[in-house]
């Protein structure tokens, strides 16, 4: 009986770590990377992607973590196939998970199942994340609940890095 107050403790641990990152941590990369490891953590995954919009349009891989360089570059064609509404409520996340499921059939990284929520600020989907698990198992309700709410704090951190890196040059 133990086990279930551990993890909801460690849930909280991360989702503070995420909150303490968003007030310390201005350059984006150290931030996207801090949050991609902890969100994989914090779900049992053993790797994790976020990907941003592009100046120019489009998804980049922004921060990965547990995935080879090499496998990085296979994944910019499936990004290019995520649509770029930047309304949430049009945002389209069946798709991008159905997306997701290929790619972990593809990979040879022994990554079983993911799941893939968007980035969302000030109204703006402004990326993903995306997290592998090396286990079969669908992510629960509360996976997903608990990323969405890991999501949005990690949004408020890149825009806010972001606005940094703008008013820095």
């Amino acid at each position: 009986m133990m086990l279930l107050p551990d993890y909801r403790i460690r849930q909280r641990d991360y989702l503070l770590e995420i909150a303490r990152a968003m007030t310390e941590v201005l350059n984006l990369d150290e931030l996207l990377e801090r949050i991609v490891k902890i969100a994989a953590e914090m779900l049992a995954g053993q790797a994790g992607l976020i990907a941003l919009r592009g100046e120019e349009g489009g998804w980049k891989v922004s921060a990965a973590y547990g995935i080879p360089n090499g496998f990085l570059r296979s994944i910019d064609p499936l990004l290019a196939e995520v649509p770029y509404n930047q309304e949430p409520e049009r945002f389209e996340v069946p798709k991008i998970n159905r997306l997701l499921q290929y790619l972990t059939r593809v990979a040879s990284l022994s990554l079983l199942t993911g799941v893939a929520l968007p980035l969302i600020s000030r109204g703006q989907v402004i990326g993903l994340i995306f997290i592998f698990r090396g286990y079969s198992g669908l992510f629960s309700a509360n996976d997903r609940a608990l990323l969405q709410s890991f999501a949005d704090q990690a949004a408020i951190a890149v825009q806010n890095a972001q606005l940094y890196t703008q008013v820095s040059l």
